[in-house]
């Protein structure tokens, strides 16, 4: 290989150069070392007497191995290379190895974060100075801007339909005096359009995550996919959304029901939703691949289609129009109590997608593999990628109708779909985390009583999520896994959108120091942005909240 090859780096590359003095049949063995128990492949022949220039990647550390074919001798070392950086490696007579040098700086990847925080951080800083000046009357009125009413979130509903004795707010500086509200006997209404902020933030943010990952993420590890085992921010995305969309179900789905909507009409609705999700799905992967052979039936908009109807057909079912009240202690889990049906059928789709995992027989592979095949554990079970769920979308539809799979660059596994068919249960449970969340909004009617049962989702979910997984990234009964939506990467997914909504909802709705913009804007369901299919996303699975169709 010639001294060019170190010249006109691309993202993500190093070179590294290896001088061999005198020493002859030597070969280059290389490993990531994100390929969890993978032995290493020959990577290059080096010459004698000359400098062998070899491009590595640098988005994970590597393993390399230089062996001597004649003596056997070795130096094998772990070294973690910076993109564009050059590295100098010599081995000298009786096969003695140097240090690996850097004799050419590399690029620092995180300046452009740098100057992106400079540049956001003080403009957030000014916003936040103007918006408590309007707040303390400081700023003339002619000067202010419009700003919202007190939260009111199907508590329209919760005052009139039910007592309420409440004191001061644990969160606010609310009055003392306690507020007793009697209940009226309910009648169907069509209430104004109430929206949460702070959710519309939410589902914005998840969006620019989202188009951002899809134009490449700037070329950065933690903007793409994890190739198997682990997470990284890219793989939070979806989740998100997903949970989202649970949340507005729950609210959407109450506010029909209290306007006497016929529940058939509801499920209508559901289903038209879906279908043209899915339809939009199937069309957008026609774009790239009108080619039927090859065409895969698998994506995003298809998943959300699948999730989305089974969380609205079972809050269809089995909601109530008015929030559950008895007057006795158990108004304290009312949340769980009235979604007890529910979360009882997701409980048996989640023992359903567990019992397939670990008990489904396939041929030439062990039960219960969760590994993605490859030269995973020393390319043991090479065609085993996926295990239950990659076995089950291949017989269905076949290998020419999956997508590669994220873990193909380094295991070298079979195609391995993300959005297969097994995964949609555990993708379910979340969505139904969602749901629950609204439920808290929708049975409790003060910050406190909503913030305390959050936080207790969030450590909930993230304690058994972590124990599944035994907060590792490889080991544990059920490792963290996006591919597989494995039951620890739904938990722990669904914990941190828990708690990044409780932080939203304090700063938007109840502290009052943010409106939410620019991303309330973007979450809302009429902004058509950046990618052509985000309007279609928005309009099928955002609703507006306190509101009937």
């Amino acid at each position: 290989m010639g001294s060019e090859d170190c010249k006109n780096l691309l993202y993500d590359q190093a070179c590294l150069q290896v001088w061999a003095d005198n020493v002859w049949n030597i070969s280059l063995w290389m490993q990531t070392k994100e390929c969890y128990k993978c032995d290493l492949l020959k990577k290059e022949s080096i010459s004698n007497n000359r400098v062998t220039n070899i491009r590595l990647n640098t988005i994970y550390s590597i393993w390399l191995d230089l062996t001597n074919d004649s003596s056997h001798n070795n130096c094998r070392t772990l070294q973690t290379f910076e993109e564009h950086g050059v590295y100098q490696w010599n081995i000298s007579k009786n096969f003695n190895c140097s240090q690996i040098k850097q004799i050419s700086a590399s690029q620092d990847l995180f300046m452009p974060f740098v100057y992106a925080l400079l540049l956001i951080i003080p403009s957030f800083a000014a916003w936040f100075f103007i918006s408590y000046l309007q707040r303390t009357y400081v700023v003339p009125s002619v000067f202010r801007f419009a700003s919202k009413t007190d939260l009111d979130i199907e508590n329209t509903a919760s005052s009139r339909d039910v007592p309420i004795i409440d004191g001061s707010d644990d969160f606010g500086t609310g009055s003392n005096e306690p507020v007793i509200i009697h209940p009226q006997i309910p009648t169907p209404v069509k209430n104004n359009s109430y929206r949460i902020t702070s959710l519309d933030t939410f589902r914005g943010i998840s969006i620019i995550l989202m188009v951002f990952v899809n134009l490449g993420g700037g070329h950065y590890w933690f903007f793409d996919h994890a190739p198997w085992n682990g997470v990284t921010l890219a793989d939070f995305i979806l989740p998100w959304f997903c949970w989202v969309m649970g949340v507005s179900i729950a609210i959407s789905l109450r506010s029909q029901l209290r306007s006497s909507t016929k529940r058939k009409y509801v499920f209508g609705r559901i289903v038209r939703r879906s279908i043209a999700l899915l339809i939009m799905g199937l069309v957008l992967n026609s774009v790239n691949n009108n080619n039927l052979s090859t065409f895969r039936p698998f994506g995003v908009l298809q998943r959300l289609a699948f999730v989305y109807f089974i969380a609205a057909t079972l809050e269809t079912i089995f909601m109530k129009p008015q929030p559950y009240f008895t007057n006795t202690r158990l108004d304290v889990i009312r949340d769980i109590i009235e979604s007890a049906q529910q979360w009882i059928i997701v409980i048996i789709l989640v023992a359903i997608h567990t019992s397939i995992t670990f008990f489904l027989p396939i041929p030439g592979c062990p039960k219960g593999y969760l590994g993605p095949g490859g030269l995973y554990n020393s390319s043991s079970n090479f065609n085993c990628t996926g295990g239950a769920a990659g076995y089950i979308d291949r017989l269905i539809l076949g290998e020419n109708h999956l997508y590669p799979g994220t873990s193909k660059l380094v295991y070298q596994s079979l195609p391995f779909d993300p959005e297969g068919i097994l995964s949609i249960l555990t993708n379910a449970l979340l969505v139904y985390m969602g749901v629950h969340a609204g439920r808290i909004i929708l049975c409790y009617q003060y910050t406190n009583e909503r913030i305390k049962r959050w936080i207790a989702w969030t450590i909930v979910l993230g304690l058994i999520g972590g124990c599944l997984c035994n907060f590792s990234k490889e080991e544990g009964l059920i490792p963290i896994n996006k591919n597989l939506f494995s039951l620890s990467y739904a938990f722990i997914t669904g914990s941190s959108a828990f708690l990044i909504f409780i932080i939203l909802f304090l700063i938007i709705e109840h502290w009052r120091l943010w409106s939410g913009s620019p991303f309330a804007e973007i979450g809302e369901s009429k902004f058509d942005y950046a990618i052509p299919w985000t309007q279609y996303i928005l309009q099928y699975t955002s609703v507006e909240v306190a509101t009937s169709e």
